[in-house]
């Protein structure tokens, strides 16, 4: 399942957390959220260096309000919630990739903070060029851009959410090649420019409605 709006919800947890918050996270956050409407289906990773559970809900058609409003995550294990709505900007794949890629095992989340004055150049760079170089890598298969809805000042304004197969291709020479343009260079002298970058790997498969 796929949809247009994405809900990007990150839960990082005490150290010394157990067991028991992966049971509280399943059946006391994740299904009531799902079972709401709001959600058409999730999936979720987990990141071992950043003690952080995340959940990429797929916002149901026709859904209306603040897709994110309902998720109110309230446990003592939880440090800290991350948490932003972002609507579809367009996707990419490599060629004869299909849906099943959504269930790629590693979810590369690339954040921006653009100014609206750069946003059209900067979607440019992405799609027309950027894009085009990494999905000649075998383990670079797609990737899903958003752009975040009412972003706050000195918050992100942009995901780029990318699916790969394996951790290779962030060592690969084509996204050497991909950071290494012109045009790249261009953009990289701006303060603005300057993303974060994550990696989690997937936790069980997806998640529909309860």
């Amino acid at each position: 399942m796929k949809s247009t709006t994405i809900v990007f919800d990150a839960i990082t947890v005490k150290r010394q957390s157990t067991f028991a918050f992966d049971v509280w996270y399943a059946n006391h956050y994740l299904r009531p959220a799902l079972a709401g409407g709001t959600f058409a289906g999730a999936r979720r990773y987990g990141s071992p260096i950043r003690g952080a559970y995340l959940t990429i809900f797929e916002v149901a058609q026709g859904a209306s309000g603040d897709p994110a409003a309902g998720l109110r995550p309230q446990h003592e294990l939880i440090e800290s919630v991350e948490r932003y709505v972002g609507d579809d900007l367009g996707e990419h794949r490599a060629p004869g990739v299909d849906d099943g890629i959504l269930e790629a095992d590693i979810a590369y989340p690339v954040f921006f903070r653009v100014p609206a004055q750069h946003e059209k150049e900067f979607n440019a760079w992405y799609d027309e060029e950027h894009m085009r170089i990494l999905l000649r890598c075998e383990f670079w298969r797609m990737c899903r851009r958003f752009r975040i809805r009412n972003p706050g000042p000195q918050t992100w304004t942009h995901i780029a959410l990318h699916y790969l197969t394996d951790l290779r291709a962030l060592e690969s020479k084509e996204r050497d090649e991909a950071r290494a343009t012109p045009w790249r260079e261009r953009l990289a002298k701006h303060e603005w420019f300057r993303g974060e970058y994550r990696v989690y790997h997937r936790h069980g498969g997806a998640m529909g409605r309860g």
